[in-house]
Formats: structure tokens, sequence, C-alpha cells
């Protein structure tokens, strides 16, 4: 398969709570992405993966598009903050 993939970054306009104050704080080598699969209709999916980095996002989404079937036109990968 072979789609396009374009990769932004979302920022949440929330400030993160103070580190201090959060008891069980652990932090985790992965990350969130939201990806937008647009078919060859210009059709959206949005899934949501789990992924150390932007190119493992993008692999995965590509992997799961494949599993539904769809005959993808382009990725959207958006990292979630």
């Amino acid at each position: 398969m072979s789609s396009s993939i374009n990769i932004s970054f979302n920022f949440s306009p929330v400030k993160a709570a103070d580190k201090v104050s959060k008891k069980d704080y652990r932090s985790s080598a992965s990350n969130n992405y939201s990806a937008d699969l647009v078919d060859l209709d210009n059709e959206v999916c949005t899934i949501e993966i789990e992924a150390r980095n932007e190119n493992e996002a993008s692999e995965k989404a590509e992997n799961i598009a494949f599993e539904m079937g769809l005959q993808v036109s382009y990725i959207n990968i958006y990292k979630i903050f």
C-alpha cells in the first residue's frame, strides 16, 4: 500500500498539573496519536494509536487501514499532548 502521510502536533490549551502535586507520576515511552485515514472518496476515518514516535504511528495507521480494507489516499497523523 502506498499513501502519503502528514504529521502534525496539537497542544492542549490546558496547562499540565505540577508534577510535584501528582502522587504516582510515571513517564511512558509511548505517546498518543490520532490518525485520519482518508480514502479515495475523501471519507475520513479517525483512529487513535499508541506509539513511540511518528514513524511507528504511521506504520500502525497503515496496518490498521489495511486490516479495515480501506484504500487510503493519505493519512494525517496528529500527536496528542
